[in-house]
């Protein structure tokens, strides 16, 4: 083995700290470069988890959120959202990208591999589905998220014990409440856990074990237990603090739900579109006046690498005409100049979303 990672075998902490962890470590990480590492855990309660890139309002259920007194946060990387609880254990590696493999596609399927085998290992045909799933029989078995944060690269995802289909059809934002049991009824179609697979649940201690064997075995590293440092520490407690406050929870929509309402009340060329890609589901939000891009808000459950440079486009997207080669031209400028990585989702595909968006104003 020729490298050493550190491991943080840290087991049940509290459901704040499961999302505010790897992304102090990955910070830490690029300003002082210290060791990659894997963090191991999972949340003391149940939770709502919002990816990276989603509008609150259109992603979450807030009033069954509310009611259950679930706790909300968005995470920071991408993905749909979630409801997240004791019967997943969660794995997030932190590591320097120019270490690893570069394209986040390739990213992923590389560090999916000791996960793939631990399923195997426990007679479950797990593989790997592009861009960032694993599979077994046609289910979905694990959901893995991924950021970059200056030089560092961060993966998150998890084994799931047993699958709660019926509370994640509940906190999913639907448009009609008659569609909540289909949604439920499709997850349970759709999604797999250890308890679907098996007979017997094994023990987290037991995959965990398993797990660290395969990841060191097959990533040719050595794990070496260790603890948090205090600049960690204390990097983690910022974050906690970060990650409840309003400006976090709604950064996508810039100030809270209620611009979306203002806006549909005032702007006649105002539209939502989605569409689902292989990389994920990319929604726009669009004001459009005159043939010109007044304000435009993207969001959706893709990964995207810088993480918040959706930020960057929205920003240089205002004003601009709405035609094909002026779009294209400023896409083009923005991923060469960030370097973006959005696998699964080409640069062509959201032009054509946002002017099949426009030119369904005229209809």
């Amino acid at each position: 083995m020729d490298k050493e990672w550190r491991l943080l075998n840290l087991g049940e902490i509290p459901w704040l700290r499961s999302q505010s962890i790897y992304h102090a470590l990955a910070i830490i990480q690029d300003r002082l470069q210290t060791p990659n590492t894997l963090i191991i855990n999972w949340p003391n309660r149940p939770f709502v988890c919002l990816g990276l890139h989603q509008i609150v309002e259109n992603s979450v259920e807030l009033s069954y959120v509310k009611e259950q007194e679930l706790p909300l946060v968005r995470r920071a990387c991408g993905g749909g959202s979630v409801y997240l609880d004791q019967n997943q254990v969660f794995y997030q590696l932190i590591c320097s990208q120019k270490e690893y493999p570069q394209h986040l596609s390739e990213f992923y399927e590389f560090f999916l591999q000791p996960v793939i085998t631990t399923y195997q290992d426990f007679n479950i045909p797990a593989q790997y589905s592009p861009v960032n799933d694993i599979i077994a029989e046609g289910r979905k078995i694990s959901g893995n998220g991924a950021v970059s944060f200056g030089n560092s690269r961060v993966l998150v995802g998890n084994f799931i014990f047993d699958f709660p289909a019926r509370e994640m059809s509940q906190i999913l934002k639907v448009p009609e409440e008659k569609f909540r049991d289909k949604i439920a009824n499709t997850l349970e179609e759709r999604m797999g856990s250890f308890n679907f697979f098996l007979s017997e649940i094994p023990s987290k201690q037991a995959v965990i074990s398993k797990y660290v064997e395969n990841f060191q075995n097959i990533l040719n590293v050595k794990l070496i237990p260790d603890k948090l440092s205090d600049e960690e520490k204390k990097e983690i407690k910022k974050l906690d603090g970060q990650y409840i406050e309003n400006q976090w929870l709604y950064y996508v929509e810039g100030e809270g739900d209620e611009i979306l309402q203002q806006k549909i009340k005032s702007g006649t060329y105002f539209i939502f579109n989605e569409k689902k890609f292989v990389g994920g589901l990319f929604q726009i939000f669009a004001h459009f006046e005159d043939d010109h891009i007044v304000e435009i808000i993207l969001s959706g459950d893709f990964s995207i690498s810088p993480p918040f440079i959706l930020s960057v486009l929205q920003e240089r997207l205002k004003m601009l005409k709405v035609n094909e080669d002026i779009i294209s031209d400023k896409f083009d400028e923005i991923f060469k100049e960030y370097q973006v990585d959005l696998p699964g989702i080409t640069k062509k595909e959201i032009v054509d979303l946002i002017l099949v968006t426009y030119n369904s104003l005229k209809k």
